[in-house]
């Protein structure tokens, strides 16, 4: 009745009960129960995307998720794949893995594409600036995973918000690279707001990739979520980014594109579905992996490293690269050395350890190698790791903690679970993306008091940080003194 009201006549919603063994069918029972009769009172059909979690969820601590969880999410939409009110795929969740992890997975989205023309691919991509690649990768993984003479699938990006430079070169052939696909861009102005992933409007791309010709569309990432509706979503747009209406009426006509080519399909795949014509959709890859490179357990690499943090000793929280872009220097400025080292001999003589971040990339490594000795550090390590992290985190000499994420930037989520939900702390937070901020408003939100210091040199950290007025100190962590992080 809401989409009624404000003139939607379809929309597709993202829903993991699809790729859920036993609740899919009966989901999609309800569904021819009731859409027919909805649709002819109101006139809004209501379809569903597959939605797949980029990073497995788990709710019992310690638990390793296999590839198991993938081959069983595609097993179950196989058999649902033929269904009318399902329309594709969703690849969803928080963006802190590379979708290059997921090629597996996408390589067999693409082959139950060449089965039905109809079935649509969304990625979502690009959602916040740790992994600016992804929406690229995303179209590079689609077409890489193209059987013999099988034509692109319909294609959408969930958000596109950061890339390369679209003024430069890459960013170019980006733009030509989505055009020749026809693939569409979603954009979700209030999702991106809420979820920290958007602070300011100075270099939103949407109007850029408009004056492109790239085909791009609104939606909202979680209306029912947020509160807002396709009018809000389109105010949102039109009044913070000055939309004209020839630009306005652009993303309408790609709108327009959709719901006509989104209608027939469904008008296709129904008639198909009466006369009991199903595609022979393939099974699954067997060999199907869960994520890339990380292959290996922590809790059985590290087995021999994992340690309780000390409940005497205050944990000193240092987020630096393992919670930033992974274009940034992982290297260490002079002078940030020289805080590092001025922070460790303010603190000699103190109940503390440090904790950081499990990549020990930037300050997290250069302080975990002057800590030898000295101090207690402890990595929170991702739940997952490869050959080489596991090698350079073993060599660090650190204790290990290891996190229920499989992604390294998933573990702020783990580190405010076991330090800033249940003892008094300290960030310093040093270098971050969204990923950065996040942590920092997990600290701000600590059960127990936590003092929280911010880099006034990295944009997004300072954003966030600027949000929080009273709750934040910001640091320039090349000039000021160190010692006002200790005290208190």
């Amino acid at each position: 009745r809401s989409y009624q009201k404000t003139g939607v006549c379809y929309a597709e919603i993202s829903d993991t009960t699809l790729v859920k063994k036993g609740q899919a069918r009966r989901m999609l029972e309800e569904v021819h129960a009731v859409m027919p009769a909805i649709r002819r009172e109101t006139g809004v059909l209501l379809r569903f995307l597959a939605g797949i979690r980029r990073i497995p969820l788990t709710i019992v601590r310690d638990r390793v998720v296999t590839g198991d969880y993938f081959r069983e999410n595609l097993e179950v939409l196989r058999e649902i794949a033929a269904d009318p009110y399902v329309a594709g795929s969703d690849i969803i969740g928080e963006e802190l893995n590379d979708i290059r992890d997921l090629e597996p997975v996408i390589r067999e989205l693409v082959r139950l594409a060449s089965a039905d023309p109809t079935f649509v691919i969304r990625i979502h991509a690009g959602e916040n600036d740790s992994l600016p690649d992804n929406v690229a990768h995303s179209i590079l993984c689609v077409k890489r995973s193209l059987l013999p003479g099988q034509a692109m699938p319909k294609m959408r990006i969930g958000h596109g918000l950061y890339t390369a430079d679209l003024k430069q070169k890459k960013g170019k052939q980006l733009l030509a690279v989505l055009r020749e696909n026809d693939v569409f861009l979603e954009f979700q102005i209030t999702s991106n707001v809420r979820l920290n992933n958007l602070s300011g409007m100075k270099n939103h791309p949407l109007r850029q990739y408009l004056a492109s010709g790239i085909p791009c569309v609104q939606g909202t990432d979680g209306g029912a979520l947020y509160g807002t509706d396709s009018i809000d979503e389109q105010l949102s747009l039109e009044k913070m980014l000055d939309m004209t209406d020839a630009e306005m009426l652009q993303m309408r006509k790609c709108e327009d594109q959709i719901l006509a080519w989104s209608l027939e399909a469904f008008a296709r795949k129904e008639k198909a579905w009466e006369n009991g014509e199903v595609p022979a959709y393939p099974a699954p890859d067997e060999g199907i992996s869960l994520m890339g490179h990380r292959r290996y357990s922590s809790a059985e690499v590290f087995a021999d490293r994992i340690r309780e943090i000390p409940e005497n000793l205050t944990p000193i929280v240092i987020a630096g690269g393992s919670f930033g872009n992974d274009r940034r220097s992982t290297g260490v400025p002079e002078d940030e050395k020289r805080f590092m080292d001025r922070l460790l001999e303010c603190a000699q003589g103190l109940p503390v350890c440090f904790v950081i971040g499990g990549t020990l990339r930037g300050c997290e490594g250069y302080l975990a190698e002057q800590c030898r000795g000295r101090f207690p550090v402890f990595a929170m390590v991702p739940a997952m790791v490869g050959e080489r992290e596991a090698q350079r985190i073993r060599s660090s000499g650190v204790n290990v903690r290891v996190a229920i994420e499989t992604a390294p930037m998933g573990t702020y989520k783990s580190i405010a679970y076991e330090i800033f939900k249940r003892r008094p702390s300290v960030l310093a937070a040093v270098d971050g993306s969204s990923a950065g901020a996040n942590l920092v408003q997990e600290a701000k939100n600590s059960r127990y008091p936590c003092r929280i210091f911010v880099n006034r040199r990295c944009r997004m950290l300072r954003a966030k940080a600027e949000t929080l007025e009273g709750y934040v100190t910001l640091l320039d962590f090349r000039r000021d003194d160190p010692a006002r992080i200790l005290q208190g």
